[in-house]
């Protein structure tokens, strides 16, 4: 994966000129070329062509800046759906064209959505995949393995205790959005389910290099052989911010960090679960955690769902679930807009602030491969 490096004052206009550059069919022939060796010219026109007209659509869809709150919804579905779409044609793979994606749209998107007996939306309002239809084939294309969890056709009735194991509530996926996760107590009186990390000092001499901003990559060394060891374990803790969480609920998540305990920070203070990460002696301890962060968050891990880590992912998931919801159940959207459900109102415009500002450039890092560094002209992290 190559790094493109963006230094503006205004990032989100930046992002957006070089997420809409992919509109020409040209420059879509160039980045599909840059993620294979060769390809046939008539397989490569195909695709381009294809290419450029999903980011055409996807950014028709994206600036629709009229309409009411369900429009946006609607509007920024549509955008990720072709956006999708567009990242597969992306793909050096000759066979991914537009018209062998059509086949798999024709199926339907892949998702169902469908009323728990107890609670209250959203945690009542459950979301499962398919084994057909856009979603899952788009997911296959990315290397996502949905078979444990996919259904073979949707359900007509309210899921039985096995069946709702394999779905996920609007609510949880809603407790996964990495920027939420300050304002997902307020809004919906739950902890987040993802986490803003940070490495703690696992000894004196540790916080000593910590504190001069050096590492002790390589300086850890097996006892009985006294050679470079290959792995060790770093003390990583969760940093709640809007809410609180103890270890003992930390150690319920399915997290790549076991054994938390509550500990006491030596710097700030306070009292923070801090759990072990095992990982390579010769990398960081981030370098093997799917971290995710944007304008709007630190480096934060999501719990999974459906065995996916995926943050493109489950903002598509979401937005297939509340479009739903705008399109087909005018009751319930009348509660959200201004019933007793208002407060999601208020959280679904907070969300799609997040979908308008930090989607763009995952989506431009999905479709040319590479990883996209915004920073701010003039900043300290510009000068790096």
């Amino acid at each position: 994966m190559k790094s493109e490096h963006i230094f503006a004052d205004n990032l989100s206009e930046v992002v957006w000129l070089r997420l809409k550059r992919l509109s020409s069919h040209q420059l879509c022939a160039k980045v599909i070329l840059g993620r294979t060796s060769t390809m046939p010219d008539a397989s490569l026109t195909e695709k381009a062509t294809g290419m450029a007209w999903a980011i055409r659509s996807a950014v028709g869809y994206w600036e629709t800046k009229s309409g009411g709150l369900n429009s946006r919804v609607l509007s920024r579905y549509y955008a990720l759906l072709q956006i999708s779409i567009a990242e597969q044609i992306a793909s050096g793979d000759e066979r991914c064209t537009l018209p062998a994606i059509q086949r798999h749209t024709e199926q339907g998107h892949g998702l169902f959505t469908v009323a728990a007996d107890t609670g209250d939306f959203p945690s009542s309002y459950l979301v499962g995949c398919l084994k057909s239809g856009h979603f899952p084939s788009y997911c296959k294309a990315r290397g996502m393995d949905l078979k444990k969890f996919a259904f073979e056709r949707r359900l007509r009735e309210r899921p039985n205790e096995v069946e709702r194991a394999h779905m996920v509530s609007l609510a949880d996926l809603l407790r996964r959005v990495p920027e939420l996760q300050n304002v997902t107590q307020e809004y919906m009186g739950m902890h987040p389910l993802s986490f803003h990390l940070a490495k703690q000092p696992s000894s004196d001499l540790e916080q000593q290099f910590d504190q001069m901003g050096m590492s002790m990559i390589g300086s850890i060394y097996d006892a009985k052989t006294l050679t470079p060891a290959l792995k060790t374990t770093s003390a990583i803790a969760i940093c709640p911010v809007g809410y609180q969480l103890t270890a003992e609920q930390a150690n319920s998540l399915d997290l790549p960090i076991r054994d938390f305990e509550d500990k006491k920070n030596s710097l700030s203070g306070l009292t923070l679960p801090t759990g072990q990460l095992e990982h390579s002696a010769q990398e960081h301890w981030y370098e093997g955690l799917r971290l995710h962060e944007s304008g709007y968050c630190g480096s934060s891990i999501m719990v999974p769902y459906w065995g996916l880590e995926d943050v493109f992912t489950l903002h598509l998931v979401i937005l297939y679930a509340f479009s739903i919801v705008t399109r087909y159940l005018p009751s319930l959207w009348h509660e959200i807009e201004d019933g007793k459900l208002d407060h999601l109102r208020s959280l679904l415009e907070h969300y799609l602030v997040v979908v308008d500002n930090v989607l763009p450039r995952i989506a431009l890092e999905r479709m040319t491969g590479d990883s996209v560094h915004a920073k701010q002209s003039g900043s300290v992290f510009s000068l790096t």
